[in-house]
């Protein structure tokens, strides 16, 4: 959830691999994958999206990757999103000036 607009999400679809912005995922908050196999890459986690809720869903019949150089927590620089799932993304302080990207759960979606 956006925190100027609690659980206000604007949906962007991607049909092809991207580079989201802090902008985006301050914006829009909700990213729906239409085409399976490609990479969405997050920005940066960094004090302007601390606390940033956001949701990603793939709703391709192939899995998605979401891609941040040692950018989630556990030092993963990569989360694979299956066919029909979805994630929340928190962005979060760890220590000092360090963020990270949480990755909440994965449910499949139902049309």
């Amino acid at each position: 959830m956006r925190p100027d607009l609690p659980s206000t999400f604007q949906c962007k679809n991607l049909s092809q691999s991207t580079t989201l912005t802090c902008h985006d995922m301050l914006l829009h908050g909700l990213f729906v994958a239409e085409t399976g196999g490609i990479t969405i890459t997050l920005p940066s986690p960094q004090e302007a999206v601390n606390g940033a809720e956001s949701l990603a869903v793939n709703h391709a019949g192939s899995s998605v990757t979401l891609s941040c150089p040692d950018g989630f927590l556990n030092d993963l620089d990569v989360v694979t999103l299956n066919a029909g799932a979805s994630v929340q993304l928190y962005c979060t302080r760890i220590s000092g000036g360090v963020y990270r990207w949480a990755v909440i759960g994965a449910t499949p979606v139902s049309a």
